[in-house]
């Protein structure tokens, strides 16, 4: 994923807002995201380029949906919602599965469950 300018400069803003009202320092907020201070700053300046899993952390910390705020990423999400995408979960149940049935989106999944104190 590329990200743009703009996509900086509004990464940049919130930054700046939630640091304000949050009253975090630069140094603090990096430490949060496992960069140095100055790796964080080159990448809010623009001398290093944003990566995924920059964007994903910095808006977890800032409780932030990044696709509410990122123009490039509602872009994509606009002409790729035509497309058709695959999704492939795993589910770990604490008791053996009974039954599995499914309508439309909608699974459900029956389970026996049983109390350490009964095995």
């Amino acid at each position: 994923m590329l990200y743009t300018e703009k996509d900086r400069q509004i990464l940049h803003d919130t930054w700046m807002s939630y640091k304000a009202k949050m009253r975090i320092t630069q140094i603090e907020m990096a430490k949060k995201l496992g960069l140095t201070q100055l790796e964080f700053s080159d990448i809010l300046r623009g001398s290093t380029p944003i990566e995924q899993q920059f964007v994903n952390e910095f808006c977890g910390v800032l409780g932030v949906e990044p696709i509410l705020i990122l123009p490039s990423l509602r872009e994509r999400m606009a002409t790729t919602s035509a497309e058709c995408t695959s999704v492939k979960n795993t589910f770990i149940f604490d008791g053996e599965i009974t039954n599995v049935t499914y309508s439309g989106n909608q699974l459900v999944v029956e389970y026996e469950h049983r109390n350490a104190t009964a095995q």
